[in-house]
């Protein structure tokens, strides 16, 4: 009888267990050792903005460490470089005295009233930092990682660890040395964390240098990492949200200059929205962030916490039924503070990274966990125009909405917007100093949308204004969108020219010398008071090269020998005592450990019995061997030998192949262990060698990189 009990008793076990399983979320059934939340908050929603920084969003802000600045154009009339050689010349070891003359603008309330509405009813942080003084991408890792893997720039064209092999970027290890490397990494992260817990995440992106998991191996394409960032809301409704989301939106709703800014707020309210509609009100904690300072001003100084940070402050959003009403958080966070978080609520063990130090905040003080829950707060979506854009150089052909945004009175200023409407306008009018002239539509590169408009003409001295007047089939959509003038272009009575005498070279090894030149012209034939080159924050006076015919132009140069390793930033300072000119910063030289040149196959055309042998030049600044010396034939990796020379000046490899009919294209590939290059860099090629079925007694001809240069994001 007894045994007969306990069997009876076993089986009603076994079937409660079963029950119990499918009672359970699936990733729990998968993971008996999942944690639970410490906290009310089982489901974290991390939502990435672009390129803003505090005091250019809530500079105005009530009761926060906030500075006033004249107001800004709806849209940014440009994307600015906001690079890491352009954050260390503007932050200026705390000065925070070497931003540009667009960066001193912000944002009131009535131009963002979604992000001021949700500041008001829960929480804003005036404190809180980027990870990195940097663009994007490596601020993006931070935020899965705690850390970069090493990556320090943000290149367009990288696309993690299915980049081309030679997508090389600038990098910065934890002791501030620089180098160039692979954009694929072996590190802990927080998605790694998650799932050995037995806890979901999902990461929401369409955009390569945003996507943070295809940069780590260990999260290169899982299934997790969602390639549809209207995939979340569906996700939300259909009751599949994960315990940890990141959520990074496309297009025009980034708030990535030199977009509108209402598409953005839209975004973040039907996000926000959807959470408060759902079953998941009641137990989420949203973060609405931004991922750099975007080129424009913030008056706090970054603490340095370490070699490689912080950045400029961004604003912080916390939103949630237990954010505290109206709460300015003073604490000091960062995006490493999400991770600290997460590990915090699900009681997950350190990464060791920055989560690990207890000065950064891991963002509790936001919350009451004993109040009464705060009830939903739904937003309504601003309605606008989306008729003109401004344009963004790729899509459209030109860059800005004026162009060159400085020069001088022989200038000619070429004025652009992107008309999105199917319609032809019937006013396409650009409005110069208060003065309407007629545009004209330009073709549109392939691929690029819309239609562009220019008009182009030169100006007299001074700062001028100009904005766009177009109908758009319903009435007249106007740009900028808030009442203002687009600043711009600024004219002087002189013009520098930087391309008659370039950065050279563009890139070399530690110790080489770079000479910065420029080319001032003066019509009224004045000699510049003042001719300065202004590198990494640090003027020095340029010399002329004696001539004095000012108005047919005159060559300033500057040598400079001891720029440290890693990218720099320039902009040049002249005046003729009408006032001083500072032309738009541009990133140059490279100063890298290793360096290849010489580059090229011979002989360029042949048969396929024909020995094409490629060359390649290898420096190597301390003087290392390399510890992998490739060359790519059709992204097939060849290893070279060494043929002669020293690899401190420059050391010959090659490699000589027999390759199949056809047009072939290669690249090089080098590293000594620390620190790589490549020979061209991504999406660079060079084109050749043309292999046909018959002997061919044509010379070897120069070979050069075919595609389009990188840019930073």
């Amino acid at each position: 009888m007894r045994t007969k009990q306990w069997q009876i008793f076993c089986v009603l076990l076994a079937v409660l267990g079963v029950v119990a399983l499918f009672r359970l979320p699936p990733i729990l059934s998968r993971h008996a050792h999942a944690s639970g939340p410490t906290t009310p908050i089982s489901h974290v929603v991390i939502i990435m903005m672009e390129n803003h920084t505090f005091d250019h969003f809530f500079g105005q802000y009530p009761g926060a460490n906030g500075h006033t600045l004249p107001r800004e154009t709806n849209p940014m009339e440009d994307d600015y470089n906001h690079g890491s050689a352009a954050a260390v010349a503007a932050i200026d070891k705390g000065k925070m005295d070497g931003f540009e003359p667009h960066a001193f603008y912000q944002y009131t309330e009535s131009d963002i009233p979604i992000y001021w509405r949700y500041a008001q009813q829960f929480g804003l942080s005036d404190n809180f930092f980027t990870s990195y003084a940097t663009s994007s991408t490596p601020n993006h890792m931070s935020m899965i990682a705690a850390q970069t893997g090493g990556i320090f720039e943000t290149i367009n064209t990288a696309k993690g660890c299915a980049s081309p092999p030679n997508t090389i970027i600038h990098s910065r290890g934890t002791n501030g040395s620089d180098y160039w490397s692979y954009p694929c990494y072996n590190i802990p992260n927080l998605p790694q964390s998650l799932q050995q817990a037995g806890l979901s995440w999902r990461y929401y992106n369409n955009v390569p240098i945003w996507d943070g998991p295809s940069m780590i191996k260990s999260l290169y394409g899982s299934p997790n990492d969602v390639h549809n960032v209207g995939q979340f809301t569906n996700d939300v409704q259909a009751g599949n949200l994960a315990n940890v989301s990141w959520v990074i939106p496309t297009g025009e709703a980034t708030d990535h200059p030199p977009s509108l800014l209402q598409p953005a707020q839209d975004f973040v309210a039907q996000e926000v929205s959807a959470i408060m509609n759902s079953q998941y009100w009641a137990n989420t904690a949203i973060f609405v962030t931004w991922d750099d300072w975007g080129g424009v001003y913030d008056h706090v100084a970054p603490p340095q916490i370490d070699a490689l940070g912080l950045g400029p402050r961004v604003p912080l959003l916390v939103i949630s039924p237990y954010s505290k009403p109206g709460y300015i958080s003073h604490q000091l966070g960062e995006f490493s503070s999400f991770v600290k978080f997460v590990e915090a609520d699900f009681g997950l063990p350190s990464l060791g990274q920055r989560d690990s130090l207890s000065t950064i905040s891991n963002l509790m003080d936001f919350f009451n966990f004993s109040q009464t829950p705060q009830p939903p707060l739904i937003l309504n979506a601003i309605p606008y125009s989306s008729a003109l854009e401004v344009p963004r150089g790729q899509s459209s052909g030109a860059k800005g909405t004026v162009s060159p945004s400085i020069g001088g009175t022989t200038t000619p200023y070429q004025f652009s917007v992107v008309y999105m409407q199917p319609t032809t306008p019937a006013i396409h009018n650009v409005i110069i100093d208060g003065v309407a002239h007629a545009m004209t539509s330009a073709p549109v590169p392939p691929g690029g949308t819309g239609v562009l408009y220019q008009y182009s003409t030169t100006l007299g001295v001074g700062t001028h204004t100009h904005s766009f007047n177009f109908s758009d089939g319903t009435g007249t959509a106007t740009l900028p969108t808030n009442g203002l003038q687009f600043s711009g272009p600024e004219v002087h009575p002189f013009t520098l020219n930087a391309s008659l005498a370039p950065i050279s070279p563009s890139a070399a090894l530690p110790g080489h010398s770079i000479t910065y030149g420029v080319t001032y012209t003066s019509p009224a034939n004045l000699a510049p008071t003042l001719a300065q080159v202004v590198i990494d924050g640090v003027p020095y006076a340029m010399t002329s090269s004696g001539q004095t015919n000012y108005a047919q132009g005159v060559h300033y140069t500057y040598t400079a020998t001891n720029l440290s390793q890693g990218v720099h930033y320039v902009v040049y300072r002249f005046d003729d005592g009408s006032g001083v000119a500072a032309y738009p910063g541009r990133i140059a030289p490279q100063i890298t450990p290793v360096l290849l040149s010489n580059s090229g196959v011979n002989p360029t055309v042949g048969t396929s019995s024909t020995p094409f042998t490629f060359s390649t030049t290898y420096a190597d600044a301390p003087g290392n061997a390399p510890t992998s010396a490739n060359l790519y034939v059709d992204n097939v990796a060849h290893p070279m030998s060494y043929v002669s020379g020293s690899y401190s000046t420059g050391a010959l490899f090659q490699v000589t192949l027999t390759l199949p009919a056809g047009s072939h294209s290669f690249f090089f590939v080098f590293s000594d262990g620390q620190s790589s290059w490549a020979d061209p860099f991504a999406p660079q090629f060079y084109a050749g060698p043309t292999v046909s079925g018959a002997a061919s007694s044509q010379l070897a001809i120069p070979i050069k990189a075919q595609g389009t240069p990188a840019e930073t994001d």
